[in-house]
């Protein structure tokens, strides 16, 4: 998009805190730019997602700004003094002064210029992306050995310059500079714990080089518990962006892929959370079963979208509802006193039993018979005997009926009907005989519901059918 160029190279150039309404502008120009003034036909978060089809990816604006705002760490730690904010800084304040910022021990009394509010936004930037991945944004193995922490033992500056190799190993030099020029620059480079200085014969040589009392309080830090715990690891594709890339082309972009990864939303899997509101374990077979059912349950989708909504954990609850408003009422909204928990609303409440119990008659009076189970009317997952019943269909459009009751009173202080129950199962049973009928399916109709049709007819007196319009469509 020839959007995108233009947003980075203006954020770039004055990378000011900016509102959430700017960017929540952007993206409503940028949807009415791409549907021509028209409502979207595709949800913004897949067209995000990248297409290997083609089409359109949509970037994310705001993560684009992050990106910008805190590429300038990647100056600071290559000690590069060519980034542009520099201008707005004072002519003494080089980007060695920033250099020990970025991985390094913290200045407790740090203070910023009026002229490095630029910088200071891209440092607070750059310290919540790290603990919001809960990383150590002061001690890492990318922490340099000419840092504070190393400076702070008072070991002589020959010695760093030395591992890190700008001294020829020919003349002794100063402690310091010995490191520096054998080793590395970093403290990773040294090693710690059982590794310090012994990973390799030029590092074992390098030891013997060292001011036997600057060895001392170095092994004393590079052994240390804390230190070990923080620096032994592998560094994180975040460390290895400002401290492994030695160029800035494609900087960033390789920031804004790591921040999507940082803010990609955790998936739902509500499957997982009916397992654990039933207290029992569902495998891989019974997910893909419920799943299949919340797709295939139905050819309308007026009638699959309840057991969608129920599937996917669509309804708003009593316990959800006092997360939200920060409330401490979760009871249940039917008056029974309990916990409204979701399984609650749907099964356990004994205002909600009775109609359950009035299913499974049914169920028993068609010779079906199946456990007493709320996996079975809600998910669609039948225990291993049952998995090729005959009569499940059948059963789905009892329990999906049974379901569009519930809902309608779902917040209401009564039993859910059961004439309401056999109304909203004559209605499907209407709208699918129509329907059988367009697509010359007719047998299979006959097959789901004949039994059934027979049962709710001999349930119900002439009145009630007279009231609610119920007659037999197969037998005519």
């Amino acid at each position: 998009m020839a959007i995108l160029p233009k947003v980075i190279y203006r954020i770039n150039a004055i990378p000011i805190k900016l509102p959430l309404t700017f960017f929540a502008e952007l993206e409503k120009n940028t949807m009415n730019f791409i549907w021509n003034q028209k409502r979207a036909h595709i949800a913004k978060s897949i067209l995000s997602k990248k297409n290997t089809a083609g089409g359109i990816t949509l970037p994310d604006f705001k993560l684009y700004y992050k990106a910008t705002v805190i590429k300038t760490a990647w100056y600071w730690y290559q000690n590069r003094d060519i980034d542009q904010w520099n201008k707005t800084e004072a002519p003494e304040a080089t980007q060695h002064t920033y250099n020990y910022t970025i991985f390094d021990k913290p200045d407790k009394n740090k203070q910023w210029g009026k002229d490095s509010m630029f910088n200071k936004w891209c440092w607070e930037n750059w310290l919540a992306m790290c603990r919001k991945q809960k990383l150590d944004p002061f001690l890492t193995p990318y922490t340099k050995i000419n840092s504070r922490w190393i400076k702070d033992l008072n070991i002589r500056p020959g010695t760093i310059k030395t591992l890190e190799g700008n001294l020829d190993l020919n003349i002794r030099p100063g402690t310091i500079k010995t490191l520096e020029g054998n080793l590395g620059k970093t403290i990773q480079d040294i090693g710690v714990g059982k590794d310090f200085i012994n990973k390799t014969p030029r590092a074992l040589a390098t030891k013997a080089k060292i001011d036997k009392w600057d060895l001392i309080k170095l092994h004393s830090f590079s052994t240390a518990k804390e230190t070990v715990t923080r620096v032994d690891r592998q560094p994180t594709e975040w460390e290895r962006i400002f401290a492994v890339y030695p160029s800035d082309k494609g900087l960033i972009s390789r920031i804004y892929k790591q921040l999507k990864q940082i803010y990609r939303k955790k998936t739902n899997k509500p499957i997982q959370k009916w397992a654990k509101d039933m207290n029992r374990y569902f495998t891989k077979e019974d997910r893909y079963e419920a799943n299949n059912h919340m797709k295939k349950c139905s050819s309308s989708l007026v009638i699959r979208e309840m057991q969608i909504k129920t599937t996917l954990r669509y309804h708003l609850t009593p316990v959800r509802m006092a997360i939200i408003k920060k409330s401490g009422d979760n009871r249940c909204w039917r008056g029974c006193g309990e916990k409204g928990t979701l399984l609650h609303c749907w099964w356990e409440c004994k205002l909600v039993q009775p109609l359950w119990k009035t299913v499974w008659r049914f169920l028993k009076a068609l010779e079906i018979e199946i456990p007493f189970d709320p996996a079975i009317p809600l998910l669609g997952i039948y225990p291993k005997d049952y998995k090729s019943f005959y009569y499940k269909d059948t059963c789905t459009r009892m329990f999906i009926a049974a379901l569009f009751t519930i809902a309608k009173t779902w917040n209401q202080p009564k039993c859910p009907l059961i004439i309401d129950w056999i109304g909203k199962m004559w209605h499907i049973y209407t709208m699918e005989y129509y329907a059988a009928i367009r697509n010359d399916e007719f047998v299979s109709f006959v097959g789901t519901w004949m039994n059934l049709e027979n049962i709710i007819l001999s349930k119900l007196t002439q009145e009630q059918k007279m009231k609610h319009r119920i007659f037999s469509l197969i037998g005519g």
